[in-house]
């Protein structure tokens, strides 16, 4: 925003001086978040404080390999359509309690360090999650994974079930802090699942066509044929979730706006990936996984993430799901709230954004026109014209991990409509043939069939229309919300200045918590 500062000198210098002090502030305030968001665990750093190494549980070993084999064959059947969310991990059930497990040490200032190693022989990376517990005040959990990878602090703010984002390795470390003269009991936290990966998520080489990365005839978002799609790919969500049935899932999500605006953190997905109110609180979502190269996959990462989602209507036969998420992703992750379409009105053409076997965000395009067609995937029963048919593709495809990803109207539609999402990708038959896309179909369920539904947890336009408006279309609008400017700059800037001040100060007498969601520290 550009402020219009006045010719007057004094006033000038006025706002010079509050301007000034404006940015210190600021600059304390970001300081204390991310301190926040990325303190480090007390056994990285300074070798000499690590101690002694903590006990360890052991839990069944995996094979990798062989689940991978397992899976994938589900996913290449030729020639039939099939779901096309993407199995990443088999879940290994515990009852881990910090009273009755693991070593406890007293740390100098009188804090208590709670240590323990989870391994599980085979795993190429975990997945934790803490279903039950109440951390004190003043407590701090960590996960760490191999090569001192971590995810935390996690305090009292943060609402259990926890389901910590993934850590590289066969390994976790989890460090518990607390305050000195807190008491230690069962009931601080406990570790219920621990899900063992089995497709090498954190392995860079293995995004450039080795196992577990997307067939070869992908293109990334940040080629040409993606470059419209700039604001678009901003909405993409890479998310895992815990299966009603134990493994952990991989699907996409995409960030929405509604009528009014107001930026309500609503992700849709579909159905098949997500449908109970479990599974959305065990969602663990990762943001800007893209790469910065078209042709390299490179400068990927996995540190802007949330975890945590409330279910706001579902429905088999549309195959949708749309989930609220329980804390706002961070302004500074320049996310976008994608516009939408329900008119049922086919375009021309159709473009795809997602993250197809667990890779970097993807682009594909359909030339021709999608048309109305039933779920070819088999759920929500004996379903009617909910779903537009789409492909072949002559640029990219889709695979297990696509699930949920939206289907778009072109920027180059002839309509005002262009780059608003019309469908949610439930699967299908299309797949690569070599470095070319094949002659297969998608299927994705109807944004307009989604709309309307027998009750609020049923449809979509309840929580995307509170006010029964009426509007069926809306663009698209960034996070991050730039304030208007005022008639008076000056009085502007102190009134700014004097609420950052007065929030530093209740922030340091621990009156008010930064209400900023966790974002791991690099």
């Amino acid at each position: 925003m550009m402020l219009r500062i006045s010719t007057d000198r004094a006033w000038i210098a006025m706002n010079r001086h509050l301007l000034a002090f404006a940015a210190l502030i600021l600059s304390l305030l970001c300081t204390a978040a991310e301190a926040r968001r990325g303190e480090s665990p007390w056994s990285i750093g300074d070798v000499a404080k690590r101690g002694m190494p903590p006990a360890e549980i052991r839990l069944a070993a995996i094979d990798a390999a062989a689940l991978r084999a397992v899976d994938d064959a589900k996913l290449q059947r030729s020639g039939i359509a099939h779901a096309k969310r993407l199995a990443i991990a088999e879940e290994r059930k515990l009852r881990l309690q910090p009273a009755s497990s693991g070593q406890w040490q007293t740390l100098a200032d009188g804090r208590l360090l709670w240590r323990i190693q989870v391994s599980v022989a085979g795993a190429t990376d975990l997945h934790l999650g803490f279903e039950s517990g109440k951390l004190p005040a003043g407590a701090a959990l960590w996960v760490i994974g191999a090569g001192d990878y971590y995810e935390g602090p996690y305090t009292d703010a943060d609402a259990l079930p926890l389901w910590i984002p993934m850590v590289p390795g066969d390994h976790a470390t989890i460090e518990l802090r607390l305050p000195a003269g807190a008491g230690i009991s069962n009931d601080l936290i406990e570790l219920s699942s621990v899900g063992a990966g089995f497709r090498n998520l954190f392995d860079a080489p293995a995004k450039v066509g080795q196992p577990g990365a997307s067939g070869s005839c992908n293109i990334n978002v940040v080629c040409p044929l993606g470059q419209p799609y700039t604001d678009e790919e901003r909405a993409l969500a890479y998310y895992e979730f815990r299966g009603d049935d134990g493994p952990t899932y991989l699907c996409t999500g995409t960030l929405l706006n509604d009528v009014p605006a107001d930026r309500k953190n609503y992700v849709l997905t579909a159905a098949h990936c997500v449908t109970s109110p479990a599974e959305a609180a065990s969602m663990r979502l990762y943001w800007n996984y893209r790469s910065a190269d078209c042709v390299v996959t490179t400068g990927w990462s996995f540190t802007q993430n949330q975890t945590g989602a409330s279910l706001r209507a579902t429905r088999a036969d549309a195959d949708f799901t749309l989930v609220e998420l329980n804390q706002a992703p961070d302004p500074t992750w320049n996310l976008f709230h994608a516009g939408w379409d329900a008119q049922n009105i086919a375009p021309s053409s159709s473009i795809g954004l997602h993250h197809p076997s667990g890779d970097v965000a993807k682009v594909t395009n359909a030339p021709i026109a999608p048309f109305t067609f039933n779920n070819c995937i088999g759920t929500g029963g004996a379903s009617q014209n909910t779903h537009w048919h789409t492909g072949p593709y002559d640029q990219g495809t889709t695979e297990g991990g696509s699930s949920g990803s939206g289907l778009w109207i072109p920027s180059t539609d002839a309509s005002s409509r262009g780059k608003r999402l019309i469908g949610v990708l439930s699967g299908g038959t299309a797949a690569c043939f070599g470095s070319n896309p094949d002659n297969g179909y998608d299927c994705y369920g109807k944004f307009s069939a989604a709309w309307d539904g027998a009750s609020p947890s049923s449809r979509l336009r309840d929580w995307l229309d509170p006010a029964a408006s009426g509007t069926t279309t809306v663009a698209g609008v960034n996070h991050a919300v730039t304030p208007a400017p005022s008639i008076d700059p000056v009085i502007a800037t102190r009134n700014a200045a004097e609420r950052d001040a007065r929030a530093l100060r209740n922030a340091r007498r621990g009156l008010a918590r930064q209400a900023t969601p966790f974002n791991p520290g690099q």
